[in-house]
């Protein structure tokens, strides 16, 4: 039951992540998309600190079925509250629904005047769907076969997914507690009272929350690029002073280390891996591409999942190093293939970025930034 309800949920978040990203991209203005792309991190942060508390005293037998418990019931109210949420209008004149669409943005803008946004919109998507509605399949977009070059969007899909995980924050997000106790030696015998590894794991869970508040925040001020080269630059750092701090036995420096590494990564490859492909992709690869995405981002959590463990049993204070290369590695990859998405027009962004694998850094991929009021 345990490995049924746990692929069940696994499915349902990768379902919510994608959609989630994509929902925030075709309904918000783009000044306003800036800071709400990064409100699903804040929210995952937010449960994982709420799941982490809460833990602290109720993993004890038979509490640790009420830990499960509070899941369904979080899962009902998310239901009920869903009934109240907006169609996109995006999606909807995809559908050909274009009264629906019209009312959909309407309610979202609330009393605004959007009968210019409205007609823009429809023009964006006949655009990108096509005279046939074309919709793409994911052979279609792993083989290459869509009306545009979606290939800079799918490797650059892939990369981001695949330098989340192995940035290593999966591990530290698994494993935490162990990771603590390799630095403070907590004591072997049995105590039903948290030890100062628990206790830890809580605060950084409670710091995360506030990480990934600020990244929010930050969203609306710099760039996506800008955020994800300053945060894997920042956990390189990071990994390689947690190493020396577990090496040397400076516990005080490598337990701050990884505070500063679960709040960084909170600010880039936390929430934006999931909001860029849907400010650089067409409408008809949207969903697919999501699929390509939150696939390889799944199978990464499961990978580093199970290899984490195991890394830091045989390599203890070395284990961080890895975690450094990987970084710097993914640093240096996006620097050349990850464009400036903040501000921007999608429909301009797709059409500059849609002409298969290129390096962003020369000026003809480049867009300038809307000078828009909400």
């Amino acid at each position: 039951m345990f490995i049924v309800a746990r692929f069940l949920s696994g499915v349902a978040q990768g379902c919510a992540n994608g959609t989630f990203s994509t929902y925030v991209a075709e309904t918000t203005t783009p000044k306003a998309r800036d800071i709400l792309g990064s409100t699903i991190q804040m929210s995952i942060s937010a449960g994982t600190m709420l799941a982490q508390l809460a833990s602290l005293g109720l993993t004890n037998p038979p509490l640790w079925r009420v830990l499960f418990a509070i899941t369904g019931v979080i899962a009902l109210a998310h239901m009920l509250l869903m009934t109240r949420c907006v169609e996109s209008p995006k999606w909807l004149l995809s559908k050909n629904r274009p009264d629906e669409a019209q009312d959909a943005l309407q309610r979202l803008r609330k009393s605004a005047d959007c009968t210019d946004e409205f007609k823009a919109l429809m023009q964006t998507v006949q655009a990108e769907m096509g005279p046939n509605a074309y919709s793409a399949s994911i052979p279609d977009l792993l083989l290459g076969k869509t009306p545009d070059n979606l290939r800079h969007q799918l490797v650059l899909a892939i990369l981001c997914m695949v330098f989340q995980q192995i940035s290593g924050m999966s591990g530290v997000s698994f494993y935490s507690t162990k990771l603590f106790e390799t630095i403070t030696n907590p004591p072997t015998h049995y105590n039903p009272k948290p030890n100062l590894a628990q206790i830890l794991t809580g605060i950084l869970s409670i710091v995360g929350l506030l990480a990934a508040v600020a990244g929010m925040l930050l969203a609306g001020y710099f760039g996506r690029r800008t955020l994800m080269l300053f945060s894997h630059i920042s956990m390189a750092v990071c990994s390689v002073l947690i190493s020396v701090g577990s090496i040397k036995e400076y516990n005080i420096m490598a337990i701050c280390m990884v505070f500063v590494f679960y709040a960084v990564y909170l600010v880039g490859p936390g929430p934006l891996p999931w909001a860029i492909p849907g400010e650089l992709t067409p409408i008809y690869a949207i969903s697919s591409l999501l699929a390509i995405a939150g696939f390889t981002g799944y199978s990464g959590v499961f990978t580093i999942g199970m290899a984490f463990s195991p890394l830091l049993d045989a390599l203890q204070g070395y284990t961080f190093i890895i975690f450094a290369a990987t970084n710097t590695v993914a640093a240096i990859a996006l620097f050349f293939l990850l464009p400036e998405t903040k501000g921007r027009y999608i429909p301009d962004m797709i059409r500059t970025h849609s002409v298969g694998l290129h390096n962003v850094m020369q000026s003809k991929y480049r867009t300038s930034e809307l000078k828009v009021e909400d």
